[in-house]
């Protein structure tokens, strides 16, 4: 499993263009319980063509993005975004006031490692703010039959798009088994095309 999640991450990564009306809806849900402030340093991992990191800027946050997709980047619509691997932040300790990652960690071979590299990155009391879909194991991958089919052409590939199906009681068990400095603080539900869980940790 772990040599297909390398093959989504170079192989099935692709750009994607967000409406203007569903871009700002998403950053109207991450803004609630994100609450970017100007001045604050902000880092997205996952950010594709930098939409969001652009919406932050224009309210005066020093944000950046990351993403590991190049053509993405490449296709940039703002600055201070950078090609590079969520397993392999190259930040030093203690960068960002807040971090958040939007559909990425589902999509990561070495979870674990990521969810360590946003602690490490994170200031204490800073806020890291996640979504992804809610996909019983048995049904992993559905809420990406889409990509798999009009982009891949291929059904299958979408078990390999989303490699994990994350519940906010498995993602909490993670950050506890690595002892990370990791406090909940919320798991609401949302929708926006699909059903997603939203949690938000804060760091010790």
């Amino acid at each position: 499993m772990k040599a297909v999640g390398i093959s989504y991450n170079y192989q099935y990564a692709h750009s994607t263009y967000l409406s203007t009306w569903f871009e700002r809806y998403l950053f109207q849900v991450l803004q609630r319980y994100l609450n970017a402030r100007e001045g604050e340093r902000v880092l997205e991992i996952g950010c594709n063509r930098g939409a969001l990191v652009r919406r932050l800027q224009g309210l005066g946050v020093d944000a950046y993005g990351v993403d590991i997709n190049a053509e993405a980047i490449a296709d940039r619509v703002t600055n201070n975004l950078s090609v590079m691997d969520a397993t392999h932040l190259e930040f030093p300790d203690n960068s960002f006031d807040k971090v958040y990652s939007l559909h990425t960690i589902e999509h990561i071979p070495d979870l674990q490692k990521a969810l360590a590299e946003m602690e490490r990155i994170l200031k204490p009391q800073g806020r890291l703010v996640l979504t992804y879909p809610i996909e019983p194991s048995f049904m992993r991958g559905f809420w990406c039959l889409y990509h798999a089919v009009v982009v891949y052409k291929n059904p299958l590939v979408a078990r390999e798009i989303h490699i994990h199906s994350i519940h906010p009681k498995k993602l909490r068990g993670l950050i506890h088994a690595l002892g990370l400095r990791l406090k909940h603080v919320t798991s609401p539900l949302f929708g926006s095309f699909y059903p997603q869980y939203l949690t938000v940790f804060e760091k010790v």
